[in-house]
């Protein structure tokens, strides 16, 4: 699905990701860890297409995604930490400007709103301005605009941090229907209880943890190796001894 070959990043001379090169498969899922400015966000929004790297390829399904940008946007979905823009529409005129910019033919669109409203829960707000939205809501508007044009890839960006516990609870049930759905799903977080929280989820596709320190990966494995080699991953504690030992 994804293949990252040799990624560089560097801003003004300043080298900010380094020779990154991993593959995700389909329905795999990738967390990845690190301290802030680790490169976490830097790196989705590279493979969002929204940053070009300095070097290096971003592929998915055989495509490069700088060569071919319209071919695989439809592929992608990126939900941001925090809700950006637009707070004055209301929720269905929100969806309606992305499914036209997703260019979703008018006889399909609204029975696609109407779908992704139920999907999220969110369709008694529909008439109601995003303005007025608690945090969660609009966290669930994200993901309705995202789900409108049924992206393969979804890249999450701290989906749980702006969250109260039942929303957070929430969330990772949703993460877990992406997955149920055969999604490929990367999660950018720097929490430690994230990390147990995905980690423990039952998937019959693999699911593995990207640590980043200094723009670099500092391992990259897979759950299932970590506990062949007894490394606890579903406390916050066994998380954090391998985390600190990595980036030191």
């Amino acid at each position: 699905m994804l293949d990252v070959q040799n990624l560089c990043k560097s801003i003004d001379k300043k080298p900010f990701l380094a020779d990154l090169t991993f593959q995700v498969g389909h329905a795999e899922c990738l967390i990845l860890l690190g301290k802030n400015g680790a490169g976490k966000t830097l790196l989705l929004n590279i493979l969002a297409t929204l940053v070009k790297p300095t070097s290096g390829t971003v592929s998915i399904d055989g495509v490069d995604a700088f060569t071919n940008t319209k071919q695989v946007s439809p592929s992608i979905g990126y939900i941001p930490v925090g809700f950006e823009g637009y707070p004055e529409l209301s929720i269905v005129d929100y969806l309606n400007f992305f499914a036209d910019a997703y260019k979703l033919q008018k006889r399909e669109r609204a029975s696609a709103i109407d779908t992704v409203l139920e999907l999220m829960d969110i369709n008694p707000l529909r008439e109601v301005s995003i303005e007025t939205l608690s945090t969660g809501e609009r966290q669930r508007l994200l993901f309705a605009k995202t789900f409108l044009h049924e992206p393969q890839l979804w890249l999450l960006d701290e989906p749980l941090a702006p969250l109260d516990p039942n929303g957070q609870i929430e969330m990772i049930e949703l993460i877990g229907e992406l997955r149920s759905m055969q999604k490929t799903v990367i999660i950018a977080t720097n929490r430690l209880e994230d990390v147990c929280r995905f980690g423990k989820a039952e998937s019959e596709n693999e699911t593995l943890i990207g640590i980043l320190n200094d723009g670099r990966f500092a391992m990259l494995k897979t759950f299932r190796e970590l506990r062949e080699e007894n490394v606890e991953t579903t406390s916050p504690e066994g998380v954090h001894e391998l985390f600190a030992e990595l980036t030191n």
